[in-house]
């Protein structure tokens, strides 16, 4: 499926985008904001930024061959009550654009807060005016409108990509005070941003129109809500309470009509687990890294930096030269030689060596500007102790500092990996988290689910024998979503078999009395395993079989025929072999000969 995203960065667009695409369905989001990412840098989708207008975005829609916009409203479902600009939005370029190339269907996001009974604010009027352009479009040009309004969200994020709840956290971090859009026992919901994308994921996906509210179905009190945010922050919070603002009742954000519709069913709820994810929410957005190839202008080089530092330690040693030419004090002290030794300390060999070229020079002019021939230097070596002491100083001083230096990036560079390992480890907990709560939440809606298999036990223990055969044929072609499926009674002797019930498109297919080679063959898989399948694809098999045994004999045997390829899984034998384990005394109840029949095969023996 090709989905389009329209509007700027949004926390419910960026869990459904990365939704759609873990999903390997085709993603493109129209934004125009220039820089923000979008979604996980390690998933791949279409992004084209800019402001667009109605002909720019038809060219879009059949280039990406679009079955679906989501058109995303940041800023007016949860924020200020201050009207944001009412041009940021594309929805008028994108009801124009579905015109001239419609699309399978069209998603607004709205906000639960429209339902409730205080009056609109600038923001929620301008939200509802988008919800009356849609319903236009779509009385007027059949337009294939799915208006979906969501509950408050929140994820693992940082709280100014969080609507109120993000206000809330970030005003108790900060210890400010939090101004409470309604009163203490107002009633208000709170979704997790993976529930809102999954749920959004199974609507798209069935191609539903019409008007639904996308909440938990568990609302809270705002005090209850302010709770879970201070157990999130780990301090109070300080709370102005708004009295003029009442939602709506608790059985008004019943989500009912969408979990009947998608089976979808929310997974975390803030009271019990989803405080967690306020928990560990950044306290703010990463800034971006600088571009190593384009540096920021103004910045002096290091080097450069370095000497010119040099250069004014050089002028000060001068100075200090000049000054202390008279004073006795200072006779024996080598100004010259503290110099090199403060570089090379500082700055390392290479400054060091600056250092020491620097100082040599300055000792030449002194011994030139006190009338000593300088040619005398080269013929006597006593002259040449202060040269040795001062490149010695230096370059053992430079070479201690530039090993302090490197043991000390080593050191940050082996933390920076430590902290590499440490964000990876954090993102793969958190794909890990977020896949357990997925495949949750499949588990739990699956058509296939504990309560699907508690009602078909109930069931077969309502029904008498007779029908108990007819109805396992039924539910067995429910499970496998087969029209070809058989029951056989297996005579005490285990020898035989005879036909007991069947698919209607079984009637007069199925052997009354299977081969007896065939059959012995079966039982004898029967003893290894419980389920058999015909992976071999041998004709006159069945293509997967279940054995009903109790207390050790065999009773019966239920086969299927003609499975598609996909039915050959793992998951379909272990289903058919729960089924049938569950239902086994319901089979060997209706499966055992009755009295009178036992007696007239008698007779007819005799």
């Amino acid at each position: 499926m090709r989905i389009l995203f329209a509007g700027p960065w949004d926390l419910a667009g960026k869990a459904a985008a990365e939704y759609f695409l873990r999903e390997g369905h085709e993603v493109c989001w129209l934004t125009a904001e220039p820089r923000r990412t979008l979604w996980d840098r390690k998933l791949q989708g279409t992004v084209c930024r800019g402001q667009f207008t109605a002909a720019q975005i038809v060219p879009i829609l059949r280039t990406h061959r679009i079955e679906t916009v989501i058109v995303l409203t940041a800023g007016l479902r949860e924020g200020p009550d201050a009207c944001p600009d009412p041009q940021a939005g594309p929805l008028g370029e994108l009801l124009a654009a579905v015109q001239s190339c419609p699309v399978g269907c069209f998603v607004y996001l709205s906000s639960l807060e429209l339902a409730w009974q205080s009056p609109l604010t600038p923001r929620q009027a301008a939200l509802a005016a988008g919800e009356l352009r849609c319903r236009a479009a779509r009385d007027h040009d059949g337009l294939p409108l799915l208006l979906v309004r969501l509950a408050w969200l929140y994820d693992r994020v940082p709280p100014e990509d969080m609507g109120t709840l993000g206000a809330a956290l970030q005003a108790v971090r900060r210890g400010e005070v939090f101004h409470s859009p309604c009163g203490p026992e107002d009633r208000v919901d709170a979704l997790a941003a993976g529930d809102a994308a999954a749920a959004l994921y199974r609507m798209v996906l069935h191609t539903m129109t019409g008007s639904y509210l996308l909440g938990t179905g568990h609302p809270l009190t705002m005090r209850d809500c302010i709770r879970c945010v201070e157990r999130a922050a780990g301090r109070p919070a300080r709370v102005q309470w708004t009295a003029d603002h009442p939602t709506m009742a608790a059985a008004q954000y019943s989500a009912e009509p969408l979990k009947t519709a998608t089976g979808w069913m929310p997974y975390t709820l803030l009271a019990e687990n989803g405080w967690q994810l306020l928990r560990d929410a950044p306290d703010a957005r990463p800034q971006a890294a600088p571009d190593p190839k384009h540096p920021r202008r103004g910045k002096v080089p290091p080097g450069l930096r370095s000497l010119g530092e040099t250069l004014v330690l050089f002028g000060i040693t001068v100075g200090l030269l000049r000054f202390s030419k008279d004073m006795s004090d200072l006779k024996y002290v080598d100004i010259r030689l503290m110099f090199v030794a403060l570089v090379a300390s500082c700055y390392g060999s290479g400054m060091g060596l600056v250092a020491v070229v620097l100082a040599s020079l300055s000792y030449v002019y002194s011994l030139a500007s006190s009338y000593v021939d300088v040619s005398y230097l080269l013929y006597s070596v006593d002259t040449w102790v202060p040269f040795v002491i001062y490149a010695v100083t230096g370059s053992l001083l430079g070479y201690l500092t530039g090993r302090r230096r490197d043991e000390m990036e080593a050191l940050r560079r082996k933390a920076r990996q430590q902290e590499e390992k440490c964000e990876q480890l954090q993102a793969v907990q958190g794909e890990t988290l977020e896949i357990k709560s997925r495949l949750q939440q499949r588990i739990t809606a699956e058509r296939h689910s504990f309560a699907d298999l508690y009602r078909i036990v109930q069931e077969l223990d309502a029904l008498d024998p007779p029908q108990i055969l007819q109805h396992t044929v039924g539910i067995v072609e429910d499970l496998l979503q087969c029209g070809h499926v058989a029951v056989y009674r297996m005579d005490p002797d285990g020898c035989s078999a005879a036909l007991a019930a069947c698919s209607p498109a079984m009637q007069g297919r199925a052997p009354r009395v299977p081969d007896g080679k065939k059959l012995a063959a079966l039982c004898r898989e029967f003893g290894n395993t419980p389920v058999f399948a015909n992976t071999d694809l041998t004709p006159g098999r069945p293509d997967l079989a279940a054995a009903i045994r109790f207390d050790g004999r065999l009773y019966g045997i239920v086969a299927a025929y003609e499975l598609g390829p996909d039915r050959f899984t793992t998951y379909y034998r272990d289903l058919l072999k729960v089924v049938v384990g569950l239902i086994e005394r319901d089979l060997v109840r209706a499966l055992e000969v009755p009295r009178s029949e036992r007696v007239y095969a008698r007779e007819v023996a005799l």
